[in-house]
């Protein structure tokens, strides 16, 4: 293990009044924080108090279960004055027993903090102040050597930020003015809760806590802004707890978060709020965010990002069905396969894809013999099976003169054709015309002159148009046979009447 020597101040061994001081401390070690994104490597980082002795050292470190890849330094009380400078008097405090183990977690995990022999600060305080800070994804314990008395715990959070140059995590990102906040709200959120503990109340600096972090919430979930606002928010907490923060605490408390406010913090894990479990004797708190906020460095964190992909996910987002073993494997599957079993895979990807076209190749095979026998068993057109549909006969014009009619046939002798006449059957549904008007089968007569339209699959008469034959003589005089009485019975007629004609007298004079 890796050990640097570095000065921050310790909370054990003053007076309880400058508890609130120590608080204060702890924040403050944010400020010294250098630009963070890259991935902390595997393993905690440990602070010391420079105040302990090699045995408590040694004790500190089994408790923090240390091994060879921890990073362990040493804090000191010069440091710790350093960074509380302008926001609490540190003089005449000159000892740092206070210790931690801080392991990142994944983005969204929230924080967990547990305490060990620490009086003043509490494990709300230390989230708190890490969450301000904008470490909102990490185990941190915090312990004091057994045996020690009055350890205030302002060296413990003066080593998280000291360190955290060394070893950030990737779901943190802090700045100077965000620890500078931290550093000031813890500060005096212990003071508001010393004030608590002198007024009779025991656990004073966790009622303060609560109203703090409760205050917050509201500000982070609702995206208070105005100081009116954040004012109304700490006003309501103190109601819900029954207690009255000190006008000008409550003052610097608003000033304090509108500040906060004005910062456009992304929270992270914390945007959406947050919960929190302790356990019975409050030395141990559980944050869990309630929501997750997109962050802006894991676009660009390429290791965050592959770790978090699965290799199903990333084979079927870069890899195509016949490359799945092949270059785009994600880099866990790459450094877990050989290049003996790479070949293995990409030969086994071989021989299914090669499978696979088998398999297709003889299903197509199977279905064309199988559309071809459906075929063969299907009745055709004409009388001679084809491999190919037999085109529709198209319907076909015949004229000439009807012979004859009857039992719904039609017998035409054709024009210009010197053989036979052709019987030919008339669709019941035919269209029927004899001098172009709309008639019955029947009312054709041999000689008429017709044109039909013949169906060339049914042979069926579906159109047949006729005129009348022209009369000849005979056919005209017969037509007008009722003129032969009349030329018989009128010279008759006549003769009688000249028959009966009564001669006139002549008297022929005589001479006696």
């Amino acid at each position: 293990m890796s050990i640097r020597s570095r000065r921050i101040i310790c909370a054990g061994g003053f007076p309880f009044g400058r508890a609130l001081g120590l608080l204060g401390l702890i924040a403050l070690l944010a400020a010294l924080a250098a630009p963070r994104g890259l991935a902390a490597e595997a393993g905690k980082t440990i602070t010391i108090g420079e105040s302990n002795s090699t045995e408590q050292r040694q004790q500190l470190l089994e408790y923090f279960k240390a091994t060879g890849d921890d990073e362990v330094i040493t804090v000191t009380a010069e440091d710790t004055a350093e960074a509380m400078a302008g926001i609490f008097d540190m003089s005449g405090i000159t000892t740092a027993f206070s210790s931690t183990a801080l392991s990142c977690r994944d983005l969204g995990d929230g924080l967990d903090v547990t305490t060990k022999n620490i009086e003043t600060v509490t494990p709300g305080l230390y989230a708190m102040a890490l969450v301000t800070a904008g470490i909102g994804d990490a185990e941190l314990v915090v312990a004091a050597p057994d045996g020690i008395t009055g350890v205030q715990g302002m060296t413990a959070l003066t080593g998280v930020f000291e360190t955290w140059e060394i070893a950030p995590c990737d779901s943190g990102s802090t700045s100077e003015a965000r620890q500078r906040l931290a550093l000031e709200e813890l500060t005096l959120t212990a003071q508001i809760g010393i004030g608590f503990q002198a007024a009779g109340m025991a656990d004073g600096v966790q009622q303060a806590t609560d109203i703090v972090l409760q205050s917050q919430q509201t500000m982070v979930t609702e995206d208070l802004t105005k100081e009116a606002d954040i004012a109304a928010a700490i006003t309501a907490q103190e109601s819900a707890q029954g207690l009255t923060i000190p006008a000008d605490q409550k003052a610097e408390l608003v000033d304090l978060m509108t500040r906060l406010a004005a910062e456009d913090i992304d929270w992270s894990t914390f945007a959406a709020g947050w919960s929190i479990e302790r356990n019975d004797d409050n030395t141990r708190i559980t944050m869990t965010g309630d929501g997750i906020a997109v962050r802006n460095a894991q676009a660009s964190a390429t290791a965050q990002a592959g770790a978090a992909m699965t290799a199903t996910a990333q084979a079927g987002a870069n890899m195509t069905a016949t490359a799945q073993a092949g270059a785009n494997m994600t880099a866990t599957a790459q450094a877990a396969l050989t290049a003996t079993a790479q070949a293995a895979a990409a030969r086994q990807a071989t021989a299914d894809a090669q499978a696979t076209a088998q398999a297709n190749a003889l299903a197509t095979q199977q279905a064309a013999a199988a559309l071809t026998a459906t075929a063969a068993a299907q009745p055709t057109a004409t009388a001679v099976p084809s491999p190919t549909p037999t085109p529709t006969p198209p319907p076909v014009a015949v004229s000439g003169k009807i012979v004859a009619e009857g039992d719904g046939n039609v017998v035409v002798a054709p024009d210009g054709s010197a053989g036979e006449p052709v019987t030919y059957p008339v669709d019941p549904a035919a269209a029927i015309t004899r001098g172009a008007k709309p008639v019955e089968l029947a009312a054709l007569a041999k000689g008429d002159s017709v044109r039909l339209t013949v169906d060339g699959v049914t042979g069926s008469v579906t159109v047949l148009d006729a005129q009348a034959a022209p009369l000849g003589i005979l056919d005209r005089l017969a037509e007008m046979w009722w003129i032969v009485p009349l030329g018989v019975i009128l010279p008759a007629g006549l003769w009688f009447r000249r028959a009966r004609a009564v001669e006139p007298f002549i008297v022929i004079a005589r001479a006696v």
